[in-house]
């Protein structure tokens, strides 16, 4: 059976909008496709739409007479794109022996060498379909100064052989004993939960996860990790992420010269620990003007609900 995607079409008035109170609109009544999608979206799997569609807005039902009309939202099916993500967060490297340490070390830029050259290999190996190596901008403060992402292609590659190849491979390459330096590496496996999107959009089957498309030489990302203790991933809790994550701070307040083109939440897809979530909101002009963001960020550090860093592209594939 074939697994759909459900994209819900609407005009962003308000995420605290109401369904029948002007806060939602539907955009079109015409059937329409991706290729001529003109209106910020949501994209939810199907299998997660009672959880993550946002509080408020009614759920599809199969009664509905009309698929393309969902009380005040147009929706239209895409195909599962059947992709999976692995994130690797990267604490700051610390000296073994901290009194033998240099003054002239630079473990940051050691750091980054040893990570672009783990993410070779896994491009070399052809198990991931893209991938990308984010720097934090904000060096000083960074609790993950490096964050590796990959997009792995679950048709052609085991999403659980790939963690384990890539978790075994950075445990090499950061072997304390050959770099002299210690680091807490995070991997997990996510999957997509839901999107906020604009267009232009596209899923053609050579741009499935492809993280170059899009990017331009100033694109920039907020990036927010959240730990939730086992058990609290409760349905009302997780058709709240709009507010509890800040993407609805982020969609309303950054300004338009950010040049926003989505804020994806990840979630971890162990069954057993804790659940990750990841928060990714790429944006084609940050690093044009890193004041849009800048007086966004405090704002959503202020909350005290995980961790939220500035991210820059320095590696794709």
């Amino acid at each position: 059976m074939l697994i759909k995607y459900v994209c819900l079409i609407f005009v962003f008035l308000s995420f605290g909008g109401q369904p029948g109170t002007g806060g939602f609109v539907s955009s079109r009544s015409e059937p329409i496709s991706l290729a001529t999608l003109d209106k910020d979206c949501f994209i939810i799997p199907v299998h997660s739409l009672d959880r993550f569609l946002p509080a408020g807005i009614p759920l599809p039902t199969p009664e509905t007479a009309d698929p393309s009309q969902v009380g005040p939202l147009s929706v239209l099916e895409v195909s599962d794109p059947k992709i999976c993500i692995l994130a690797h967060l990267m604490s700051p490297l610390e000296p073994i022996d901290p009194l033998l340490e240099s003054p002239l070390a630079h473990p940051l830029m050691k750091q980054r060498a040893v990570a672009s050259e783990l993410l070779n290999e896994v491009q070399q190996g052809n198990n991931a379909v893209g991938g990308m190596l984010l720097a934090n901008m904000e060096r000083s403060s960074a609790e993950f100064p490096f964050i590796a992402y990959y997009v792995i292609n679950t048709t052609q590659t085991d999403p659980a052989m790939f963690y384990t190849g890539v978790r075994g491979a950075s445990l090499s390459k950061f072997e304390p004993k050959n770099t002299r330096y210690t680091a807490a590496h995070t991997l997990d496996l996510y999957s997509e939960v839901a999107s906020i999107c604009r267009p232009p959009l596209a899923l053609a089957p050579n741009e499935i996860g492809s993280v170059k498309k899009g990017q331009t030489p100033s694109t920039g990302y907020i990036i927010s990790v959240y730990k939730v203790y086992e058990g609290d991933d409760g349905e009302r809790f997780e058709r709240n992420w709009l507010y509890w994550t800040g993407a609805r701070m982020i969609y309303r307040y950054l300004p338009k010269t950010a040049g926003l083109r989505r804020i994806t939440l990840h979630k971890s897809v162990s069954s057993r620990g804790d659940k990750m979530y990841l928060l990714l909101c790429e944006c084609a002009d940050l690093l044009k003007d890193l004041s849009a963001a800048a007086l966004l960020i405090p704002a959503l550090r202020a909350r005290l609900c995980g961790y939220t860093g500035l991210y820059r592209p320095i590696q794709t594939f």
